[in-house]
């Protein structure tokens, strides 16, 4: 029922969103955008997104090393895609319990652990992000007013980034500080809250090795100028004229949405998220409605092929994976470090 119930909040997201957008488009404008664009070059940036997964993966396989260090990037890397293409084709992240549940079977570990390592994973991309809206932001040719919302968003990186570390290096005290905040929501969800703080916390013991929090650090920044790289290419596929900081205030803006509205593949957040950013850098709405179609197309559909074709490999079926049941709660690690 529940998920039943999220399936149908998801749609809706993505409903609203994509009426705001249309709403917004002149589609007389939009052909012409589309019939000026090269999409040979545009095809050519699909490549960038793959690098930048990898890239992302080997920040995994690196929280993974403290409770499976024999596991290779190139082991995790269809698990990743997988997990990818479920999230793309399902609302509510469920890729990130497809993705324990991979893991799990495939290495004969926890499924809870690796739940916990996936949610670090998901936190580490939203520092980064974070931190590249914050700096693109302040850098770029905006007003005073939102260069200070940048400076602000960066200071925001740095706090969140402290606390992570805390949580890290204390564990148990966190646990026993949050689950008095918990305590207050009504017991149902106290209970589900406190199993995914568990395994929160079980994924953080990585980050207690300063070799492995600065390797994920540097995987993570990476992946994600990879990523704002293949933006720019498909942007210059549109020709929108605007420099680099503008599309890492894209990646950033919208994959942040996307972590907000948990609509199915993103559809809706993420053409409103794009198109608002190319109009306030003074790109014609056409244009921008244009490109964050295409864009988006580009990002789903090899995805989605991909992880299809990798999921027919493990002979598993989307029933069979949407069906993964409730992972049980993993257990708090010690404040032992790692090495």
């Amino acid at each position: 029922m529940l998920r039943r119930k999220r399936f149908w909040f998801g749609l809706v997201i993505s409903a609203s969103f994509l009426a705001f957008f249309l709403a917004r488009t002149d589609f007389d404008e939009i052909e012409h955008a589309f019939a000026g664009a090269d999409f040979a070059l545009a095809l050519a940036a699909v490549p960038l997104y793959f690098l930048g997964f990898w890239l992302r993966t080997m920040r995994w396989r690196y929280l993974l090393r403290p409770v499976n260090g024999g596991i290779t990037t190139r082991r995790l890397f269809p698990v990743v895609l997988i997990g990818l293409m479920a999230n793309n084709v399902a609302p509510a992240r469920v890729g990130e319990l497809v993705r324990a549940y991979l893991l799990g079977e495939r290495e004969s570990m926890s499924k809870s652990t690796a739940l916990g390592t996936i949610a670090v994973d998901r936190a580490f991309d939203g520092l980064t992000l974070v931190a590249i809206l914050g700096i693109a932001v302040a850098l770029s040719g905006a007003d005073a007013a939102v260069k200070g919302i940048g400076v602000a968003t960066a200071l925001l990186f740095a706090a969140a980034s402290a606390v992570l570390v805390a949580l890290a290096f204390s564990p148990r005290q966190a646990r026993g500080w949050l689950l008095r905040l918990i305590r207050l929501l009504p017991e149902s969800l106290a209970a589900a809250v406190e199993d995914l703080l568990d395994a929160f916390l079980s994924g953080l013991v990585a980050l207690r090795s300063p070799r492995a929090l600065a390797s994920a650090a540097l995987a993570s920044v990476g992946s994600w100028l990879v990523e704002a790289s293949m933006y720019a290419v498909v942007g210059e596929a549109f020709h929108l004229g605007v420099g680099f900081e503008v599309y890492l205030i894209i990646v950033a803006a919208a994959n942040l949405a996307l972590s907000i509205f948990a609509s199915p593949g993103g559809v809706g957040p993420f053409e409103v998220a794009t198109r608002e950013a190319l109009v306030f850098f003074n790109v014609s709405g056409a244009a921008a409605s244009a490109y964050a179609l295409a864009l988006h197309a580009l990002l789903l559909v090899p995805i989605i092929i991909v992880g299809l074709v990798l999921l027919w490999l493990t002979q598993l079926s989307l029933h069979e994976l949407f069906g993964v049941s409730k992972l049980p709660a993993a257990p708090v690690a010690t404040s032992q470090g790692v090495e």
